[in-house]
């Protein structure tokens, strides 16, 4: 073998990051440092165990805010899961501070094996 074949090849790239890619490897951790940043200021969404019941009849109930009402005494929804007919029923309360206007009013409802399978696109 000749000397020159021996020689390793000297590299004509440069040993150094160019200018568009240092700029693109920044933004990248930019937005990394912000998005951390902004996952930190979220408020947690708190599940309350008084918020959810069963029943020994194969019913379990939630309720949540519905966003109206007064502050101190929001109105709520009603989520009844029938685990014997796989169904879910929503039922609000319309006026639910005034007891002589209000009423149990049936919002929806939905079959929950067909409610799983259009949520798993099928």
């Amino acid at each position: 073998m000749s000397d020159d074949m021996k020689r390793p090849r000297e590299s004509s790239a440069r040993d150094s990051i160019s200018p568009s890619a240092a700029i693109l490897w920044a933004s990248a951790f930019l937005i990394a440092t912000l998005a951390i940043f902004q996952a930190g200021r979220l408020s947690p969404n708190p599940a309350f165990a008084g918020m959810a019941t069963t029943t020994d009849e194969g019913f379990s109930l939630v309720t949540t805010s519905s966003g109206n009402g007064p502050k101190e005494n929001p109105y709520e929804f009603l989520y009844v899961i029938d685990s014997s007919d796989e169904s879910l029923l929503i039922y609000s309360i319309p006026n639910a501070n005034n007891p002589s206007a209000s009423k149990l009013v049936l919002m929806g409802g939905a079959n929950l094996p067909r409610l799983f399978s259009a949520g798993r696109g099928g």
